[in-house]
């Protein structure tokens, strides 16, 4: 090889290896750039930008076939290192730690939301009562012992409504508390003496005391068979109507079907 096409060949290597140097150093120069810019440390600040000065410096330090060889091997490694950490996980991460630690509006939120608004429902009932044979009231052995009750009430000046709020409304009138009268025949004395604490020694003191006070409560027209009346409302409605407070929405009350469509 003779002088001139050597120093031909050493002025094309050093071009090519000046070539390689400066891709190599663009290359570093852009990654470190978004590593500087993109990745947080522990408490979400982004890492100061001398460090990317420093792998420029270090880059330009190393000899042009090494700094070109590592390029090649930062380029084939950097895909799988972005899909194994993504910049959003170290985002999330940060966020979480300088979360406040006071109370969570949001539960506030859905608690309020569970908070059910007073409104008015509708409730349509078809109620089939069987009603066994029975004589008229009158007619029976035991109905002196009402009329008998309703004098001592009277007397005592117990005769009125015992629910006694503003929604009454007409005469007191006897109401048998747990045993309608026509459903008597129907009952077992047993599972009545259970239920109250009661004792029977037989079918006759059961027949009484049906009759009896223990059997038998004031209530006025409006609470007994019509607007608010046992006779008319479900049961734990009406029993909300028994203790309910005097000035509030009544739970309950009945409605002619006339009447509904208003």
């Amino acid at each position: 090889m003779g002088l001139f096409d050597k120093l031909f060949n050493d002025d094309e290597k050093e071009k090519q290896e000046e070539a390689k140097r400066k891709a190599a150093e663009k290359y570093a120069e852009e990654h470190s750039h978004a590593d500087g810019h993109g990745h947080a440390d522990g408490d979400g600040h982004a890492e100061p930008a001398k460090k990317t000065a420093a792998k420029k410096t270090a880059a330009k330090k190393t000899t042009p076939a090494a700094v070109a060889e590592k390029a090649t091997a930062k380029t084939a490694a950097a895909p799988a290192a972005k899909a194994t950490v993504p910049h959003q996980h170290t985002a999330t991460a940060a966020s979480a730690a300088h979360a406040p630690s006071g109370p969570s509006h949001t539960h506030a939120a859905s608690t309020a939301a569970a908070v059910t608004a007073a409104h008015d429902q509708a409730m349509t009932l078809h109620v089939l009562s069987h009603i066994p044979d029975h004589q008229p009231r009158e007619d029976d052995p035991h109905y002196h012992l009402f009329e008998q009750a309703k004098s001592r009430l009277k007397r005592q000046g117990l005769w009125k409504c015992m629910i006694n709020d503003d929604l009454c409304n007409g005469d007191p009138e006897l109401h048998h508390t747990y045993i309608e009268f026509s459903q008597i025949n129907e009952v077992d004395p047993a599972k009545v003496q259970q239920a109250l604490g009661l004792h029977f020694a037989n079918d006759e003191e059961f027949q009484v005391w049906a009759e009896s006070p223990g059997n038998l409560e004031v209530l006025c027209v409006a609470h007994h068979r019509a607007h608010y009346g046992i006779h008319m409302i479900p049961g734990p409605l009406w029993e909300a109507l028994r203790f309910r407070k005097k000035g509030t929405e009544a739970a309950a009350e009945f409605i002619p079907a006339s009447e509904a469509d208003n």
